[in-house]
């Protein structure tokens, strides 16, 4: 491993001496959120020396183009992933109660839970198969496809007769959900100036946009056109479709909203990610990517194929050399090599960093099953759910917490570029935040006080995410991005899989003080786990 580092290292060392081989005059620029110094060489240690002095030559290149308007429209249509994740994840939770009372849909071998099951399911599977996709076929390939699957759930599961059916489409939609917000982040992250990698975290501003207008289209409905209701509540009481179709008519709009989406994103015409293109030896295609992107931003690019050209002249016999001395690198042709991110992170790095997803996917909705039941009997009271309390208090609690979402990412991304805290820093601070409100939480004693706590947390749930995906992102390099975030985006999807199972088999069996504390404490314990990360990804260009 130290040989392979040291290798590389000298070979970019010996590049960077002839600017002229190049078209770079240095390592570091300044550019970052706080214009500190910015580092353009790739780091990953497990890469092939040929291609981290390319990708090298092309952060250069971007960071020379700067952030124009093709990244910037970038920048919002690779948010509507983002934007949509959340979306339809809350509109899940918004129909849930109105289809459990719809006696030809929902009948009572059925479990409410199976609708959140089957949900997680797909979110799994799409986080497993979309980005590994991506490594292979490209990342544009699979950019709208997933947006055109979430529209089509939305249309035809409004439609659907039987919940079976229902948990289906549920399934799909969630398939799409993962993947399209794991391939947005794929395609900024590959596409933008090193100066402005911040702006991967800036994004989950966007989770909170998207349940909140997802709460809004559910008030409107869902008020109106649901059968059921007692004194303003969603009661328990079965009825018929036909006064029962305000969920539908949820859906039916949530889909109309997420196919119009798609149309805006057939509007902008974006290029495959030049970093890709690198990764898979087409250098012609990516050098002229490069010259699109500075021509959108009305501007020029030095970089020409005869720079990645001279790069393979000079250091393939080098290379080669050093290959038959048994010093092995990550294949630069077998794009998603598990080589790459092993020899990045390492056994403790890539521990740490599953440990991090897995208490994300584990405990957040652990908590949220347990949370509201332990409160309530110690505070003998009923907390805020859809039976409980009228259908306005119960959308207007959604849009509050969805409102509090939105200041999340943009603090995390303040601090993370601060050179005194970075991503590891802020990572460990917000999860120790976290777990305090978890277990402090469990003191409130009336609906405002477990309101104010369901505020301050989607705060720092949110803020945790955001920083958690922007370190992942850095941290994997081009090759092995996909194959990565496919590992990563599963195992937070798969242990909230576990999550809702625990909730709709044994849910009563389980202990509601146990649970709450163990999820506080967990995360108190994962600000420990941030510092078993290898480095800290700020002011670093992906490779």
């Amino acid at each position: 491993m130290e040989g392979q580092s040291t290798f590389a290292s000298t070979l970019l060392d010996d590049i960077e001496k002839n600017p002229a081989a190049t078209g770079s005059t240095g390592k570091k620029r300044s550019g970052n959120l706080y214009r500190a110094e910015v580092d353009t060489v790739a780091h990953g240690s497990g890469l092939d020396p040929i291609y981290a002095s390319k990708v090298h030559v092309l952060n250069e290149a971007l960071m020379d183009i700067g952030m124009g308007r093709y990244q910037w429209l970038l920048f919002l249509a690779t948010s509507m992933g983002w934007f949509l994740d959340q979306f339809w994840i809350m509109a899940f939770t918004i129909i849930a109660p109105s289809t459990a009372n719809e006696n030809q849909l929902f009948y009572p071998n059925n479990k409410f839970g199976y609708l959140f099951i089957s949900l997680f399911v797909g979110l799994a599977a799409g986080a497993a198969v979309w980005p590994v996709l991506a490594d292979r076929i490209g990342r544009k390939a699979v950019f709208t496809s997933t947006v055109v699957l979430m529209g089509m759930g939305g249309l035809v599961g409004a439609g659907m007769s039987e919940f079976t059916g229902l948990c289906v489409v549920g399934a799909v939609v969630g398939f799409a959900i993962s993947g399209n917000q794991a391939i947005s982040v794929m395609i900024l992250v590959e596409s933008i100036p090193a100066s402005h990698q911040w702006l991967v975290s800036l994004q989950g501003v966007f989770w909170g946009l998207g349940q909140l207008v997802a709460s809004l289209i559910g008030w409107a409905f869902i008020e109106g056109w649901t059968c059921g209701t007692v004194g303003g509540k969603i009661g328990s009481a079965t009825c018929h479709y036909v006064s029962n179709k305000g969920w539908r008519y949820a859906w039916w709009t949530f889909g109309c909203v997420t196919l119009f989406f798609h149309l805006c994103r057939l509007l902008f015409s974006f290029y495959e990610t030049p970093k890709f293109l690198l990764a898979q030896r087409r250098d012609a295609e990516a050098t002229q990517v490069i010259k699109e992107i500075a021509s959108s931003n009305k501007t020029s690019t030095w970089l020409s194929e005869s720079h990645f050209a001279r790069i393979d002249s000079t250091m393939g016999a080098e290379v080669a050399a050093y290959k038959e001395k048994g010093i092995g690198f990550a294949s630069y042709s077998s794009v998603g090599s598990l080589r790459s991110i092993t020899s990045s992170l390492g056994f403790p790095g890539i521990t740490s960093l599953l440990l991090l997803w897995i208490t994300t996917g584990l405990s957040f909705t652990l908590y949220q099953t347990y949370i509201p039941n332990y409160i309530g009997a110690q505070g003998d009271f009923d907390v805020v759910s859809a039976t409980s309390v009228s259908t306005n208090s119960l959308f207007s609690y959604y849009a509050e917490v969805a409102t509090f979402m939105i200041p999340g990412p943009i603090i995390a991304t303040l601090l993370i570029e601060l050179k005194s805290l970075g991503r590891q820093r802020t990572g460990a601070i917000l999860a120790f935040l976290t777990g305090l409100i978890m277990l402090v939480s469990t003191q409130a004693r009336t609906n405002t006080a477990y309101v104010v706590f369901e505020c301050v947390l989607a705060v720092l749930q949110y803020a945790s995410q955001a920083v958690l995906i922007t370190y992942t992102v850095e941290i994997l390099d081009t090759p092995a991005r996909g194959l990565g975030l496919g590992i990563t985006g599963f195992v937070w999807r798969a242990f909230g899989l576990v999550a809702e199972i625990v909730a709709t088999y044994v849910g009563e069996d389980v202990g509601q003080a146990p649970a709450v504390w163990f999820c506080g404490a967990l995360w108190v314990l994962m600000s420990a786990v941030w510092f078993g990360l290898p480095r800290d990804t700020r002011g670093a260009a992906v490779a």
